[in-house]
Parts: C-alpha cells; sequence; structure tokens
C-alpha cells in the first residue's frame, strides 16, 4: 500500500460519499444516453472522437468539484486545467473512458477520476454505468468494488499469467512490437481488454498483469492507486513510479520485473 492520506484534507468521508454519489449520478446521466443512442461525435484535433456525454460528464463533474473542492486544482480531458489555491492536490477527470466502446454499444466504458498529491495519485475512483461496477481506492484504506475489498493474483511465473495489452498500433508508436510478439511465447495467454476494463480484470485478480503503452495522466490515475491498495504494483513502462512516464505497466507485483525488463530490452534493439 502507499503512504495514507488523511481524507480531512478534503472534508473527510461525508465529503468522500458524496463525490462517489455525484459520479455515479454523473455516470448514470450517460448511461441513459448510452441507451438511448445519443452518442453525438465530434473529431478533436488529436483525431481522437468525444460525444456529447462525454462533455455533460465532464460539466457536470467539474461544477461540483469547484463547488466541493475550491482549493484543489483540476485536469480534465476536455475542457484542461484549472489551478487551486491547494499547489499539492489536484482532481483528474476522464468523463468517458473509452469513448470508442461507448459509440459502438459496448458496455466497458468507464467514468474515471481521481486526487492527486503531489503529481502521486491518493483517491481514485471508477465507475462502469452499463454494467453498475464501482471501483474506489483511498491510499492506506485498501481498494473496493462495490464495497467488497480488492486483492491482485498471486502468480508468480510470467510463463502462467494473462496479460491484458493496448491497442496493437500503440506498440508499433512505442517501437516495442517485438515485446508484444514475445508475450505471446512467453506468457499463458493474452488478451486486448480495452480501456480501464483490462485494470479491471486485473484487480479481480483475472488477470495479473496489463501492459498500456500509450496513456495519458487522465486515463490511469484511478487505475495506478486501485492496483496499488489492492497489493499490485504500478509503473511505466521503464518501471519508474510515475503518471507521466512511457506508457504503463500494471500487474500483481509478482512478474512486474521480468515485464519491465522485457520492454526495456525491445527499445534497447530497436
Amino acid at each position: 500500500m502507499t503512504r495514507p492520506f488523511d481524507l480531512d484534507r478534503i472534508g473527510g468521508r461525508s465529503a468522500l460519499d458524496r463525490l462517489i454519489d455525484e459520479v455515479l449520478g454523473a455516470g448514470d446521466e450517460a448511461r441513459r444516453m448510452f441507451e438511448e443512442g445519443r452518442a453525438t461525435v465530434a473529431v478533436k484535433p488529436d483525431r481522437s472522437p468525444v460525444t456529447a456525454a462525454d462533455k455533460r460528464v465532464e460539466e457536470r463533474l467539474s461544477a461540483h468539484l469547484l463547488r466541493a473542492f475550491p482549493t484543489c486544482g483540476f485536469l480534465g480531458e476536455e475542457t484542461g486545467s484549472r489551478e487551486g489555491s491547494d499547489a499539492h492536490l489536484s482532481f483528474v477527470l476522464d468523463p468517458i473512458d473509452g469513448t470508442r466502446a461507448f459509440m459502438r454499444g459496448l458496455s466497458t466504458w468507464s467514468v474515471l477520476l481521481a486526487l492527486l498529491e503531489d503529481e502521486v495519485p491518493v483517491l481514485g475512483i471508477a465507475y462502469l454505468p452499463a454494467e453498475q461496477d464501482l471501483y474506489v481506492a483511498v491510499a492506506g484504506q485498501g481498494a473496493h468494488a462495490n464495497g467488497r475489498p480488492l486483492r491482485v493474483s498471486q502468480v508468480s511465473a510470467l510463463e502462467e499469467c494473462s496479460i491484458s495489452h493496448g491497442a496493437i498500433a500503440q506498440f508499433h508508436t512505442d517501437r516495442s512490437t517485438d515485446a508484444l510478439l514475445a508475450l505471446g511465447t512467453r506468457t499463458h495467454s493474452q488478451r486486448g481488454l480495452t480501456d480501464f476494463d483490462g485494470y479491471r480484470r486485473l484487480l479481480q485478480g483475472r488477470i495479473d498483469a496489463v501492459v498500456d503503452p500509450a496513456i495519458t495522466i487522465w486515463d490511469v490515475a484511478p487505475a495506478a492507486i486501485l492496483v496499488r491498495e489492492a497489493g499490485g504494483t504500478f509503473t511505466d513502462m521503464d518501471g519508474v513510479e510515475t503518471l507521466r512516464g512511457r506508457g504503463a505497466i500494471a500487474s500483481n507485483g509478482l512478474v512486474h520485473a521480468p515485464l519491465v525488463e522485457l520492454f526495456a530490452r525491445s527499445r534497447e534493439t530497436t
């Protein structure tokens, strides 16, 4: 587990409960849009899609955070950043993680929110509205899914691992396609579980690691604290404990070192 975080710094347990309720409410509003097929889509300058649901969730949660935690900073995927008077604390929001899944009617999209203390995640909330699946972690207090404690797997041999990986094109961009192919021969099974769904399966102990070569801070900030509080390890692909490095590797901790070594060696030989 990470160094404990004192919830009194943001108003205590009651403030956290209200925040969770707000995430649930925003997510359920997006779910209604999802079920009704109201996925009006625009394309951002980076060519990624954005829907009316992305914008609505960010608008609603951003407003709540400003009211409830006015001293904290904020970074949202759709609206950017604002500074708070407390330079140490800031919220990071991905209003719809898995917009492409949302657009195609897949249920694995989620609302992701994290609180960072000096760039380190100390609170993480991930809600999958279409499956009504809620994940919450506070540093020093463990990770929970729908109120039940989470624990990563105990598989210790890479050859016995089940691995989730990000988009194949991202490994090409990262110059680590050789390492991706090596996973196919050195691990037991490999699945392209999209977005937070891969981290969710890791938290449930159903897979043993996630390799994500192209991420942004709002993609993985909640996953990082959730994985760490469930007994796992979260680093970038070079083994550094940062949210702003080269991609991400999350694991049960027991197989982390060989995965980092595999991807580090791949780039050295490219």
